[in-house]
C-alpha cells in the first residue's frame, strides 16, 4: 500500500473497495509505530478507537451509506484540539493530565 499517495486516491481505492478502512488504518499504525518514537508527532494515539471507526466505515461502505469525502480515511487531530477522553495538552506539559469531557466543536464536525 502506497501511503504517500493523495487523500482523494486512497478514498476512491476505498471506494472501489481495492482496500478497506482496517487495511489502511493499519498501515498508517505501523508508520506511526515506526517513525513517531524519533519525531513524536503523535502525542497520544487510540488504536481502539480507531480500529472502532475503521471497522463502522467499512460496514457502512458495504451497505452503501456515505460519511462524505474522507469516508474511511485515518486521520489525526492537532494536540491542540479537544478530543473527548484523550490527553490534549496543547503542547504544553502543564496540561499533560488534561482529559476533556467533549471534542471542540472542529473535531464534532
Amino acid at each position: 500500500m502506497n501511503l504517500t499517495q493523495s487523500a482523494s486516491e486512497l478514498v476512491q481505492q476505498l471506494k472501489n473497495k481495492d482496500i478497506s478502512a482496517v487495511e489502511l488504518l493499519e498501515a498508517h499504525l505501523d508508520r506511526i509505530a515506526s517513525i513517531n518514537p524519533d519525531i513524536n508527532a503523535v502525542v497520544t494515539l487510540d488504536e481502539d478507537r480507531a480500529r472502532e471507526r475503521a471497522i463502522a466505515a467499512d460496514e457502512d461502505l458495504k451497505k452503501g451509506s456515505d460519511w462524505g469525502p474522507l469516508h474511511g480515511l485515518p486521520m489525526t487531530v492537532k494536540d491542540a484540539y479537544e478530543v473527548e477522553g484523550i490527553v490534549t495538552t496543547g503542547g504544553s506539559p502543564k496540561w499533560k493530565d488534561h482529559v476533556p469531557q467533549r471534542h471542540a466543536e472542529v473535531v464534532q464536525r
